[in-house]
């Protein structure tokens, strides 16, 4: 019963939370319907941030993550928007048949739809993106003339890199031994070897846990790497990684970064944070269970690492809303 009277408050908090104004754009053969929040403060918002997905089947608001975030940015004088990806919500296709460059293309249209419809200029249009994004909005902040600031969280340059980590990641929190875990990466490794012919779909594939349609979408985009976006980025940037990511080798980024540096970009290792930096010690899994989307909208902005957002908000202050 307790349980039940739990899901309802979300339920229903989650439903009267958010005053959004729908709008629809296209993006070449898809409809995509997005939420534009205007800032709450009484003064003109001092620019807009569009949120750009990881990966899977996410709605605009993420199952109620991204408002956390959205309370205080809206708070501090920015807009915020997001969109339900292709195939979620009333949103056509599916994400699983789009390339990083029809993501990139699909950014490039919801940049356009806001700054036609509320004046926006590239200066103060920004992009907030989460994880698999990272193959998206560093190339756009290096190539982009439509934004003016970036902040990227849970970001890896090299996707095989990212999928061996993770494998190695998985298989140590179900207990498996160094030899099983081996054993797993080396499995891991023949599907990308396979990859590289350019293999047709098989009953390994299926049996490996990968249906037919998330084997296209690997296919297609396995070889991203964002190594020369990275020196690109021609516009303030800041990066952000939990210091225990269990997705991404955040200390192998945030190590490659300061060998590596571009004068534009900002990095940020966050302490006790997880992937998309919520306080590790109450969300510990690679995914977001029931229980813990039960947990992170009862916590709600509680939820989040303790730095997180003063880090964010001050990083707005210093490179955005002042004169460069």
């Amino acid at each position: 019963m307790k349980m039940l009277t739990l899901i309802f408050f979300i339920l229903l908090t989650s439903s009267t939370h958010i005053s959004a104004t729908e709008l629809v754009f296209s993006s070449g053969n898809n409809k995509l319907t997005g939420h534009y929040l205007n800032n709450l403060n009484p003064d003109p918002p001092k620019g807009v941030i569009l949120f750009v997905h990881g990966d899977g089947d996410l709605s605009y608001d993420a199952e109620g993550y991204y408002s956390i975030i959205w309370d205080q940015l809206r708070k501090h004088g920015y807009s915020i928007f997001s969109w339900d990806k292709s195939g979620v919500g009333h949103s056509s296709g599916h994400w699983l048949s789009q390339s990083m460059q029809d993501r990139q293309l699909e950014v490039i249209s919801a940049i356009e739809l806001i700054q036609k419809k509320y004046g926006f200029t590239p200066e103060n249009t920004g992009l907030l993106g989460f994880s698999q994004a990272g193959w998206v909005v560093p190339k756009l902040a290096g190539s982009s003339k439509r934004i003016g600031f970036a902040i990227g969280i849970g970001f890896t340059q090299n996707w095989i890199d990212q999928g061996r980590y993770y494998t190695r990641i998985k298989h140590e929190r179900r207990g498996d031994s160094e030899q099983q875990i081996q054993a797993a990466i080396e499995q891991y490794n023949d599907e990308i070897a396979s990859f590289n012919s350019s293999p047709m779909y098989s009953k390994q594939f299926a049996k490996n846990g990968m249906s037919r349609e998330r084997f296209a979408f690997v296919l297609r985009n396995y070889q991203s790497d964002a190594a020369d976006d990275y020196q690109k980025i021609s516009i303030p940037m800041l990066l952000l990684w939990g210091e225990n990511d269990l997705n991404v080798d955040a200390g192998k980024e945030f190590i490659r970064w300061t060998k590596n540096p571009n004068k534009n970009v900002t990095i940020k290792l966050i302490a006790n944070a997880t992937h998309v930096l919520l306080k590790s010690e109450y969300f510990d899994g690679q995914h977001i269970s029931f229980y813990q989307w039960l947990k992170l909208n009862w916590l709600q902005q509680d939820a989040l690492a303790p730095e997180f957002l003063p880090v964010l908000l001050d990083w707005l202050d210093i490179h955005v809303n002042s004169d460069r």
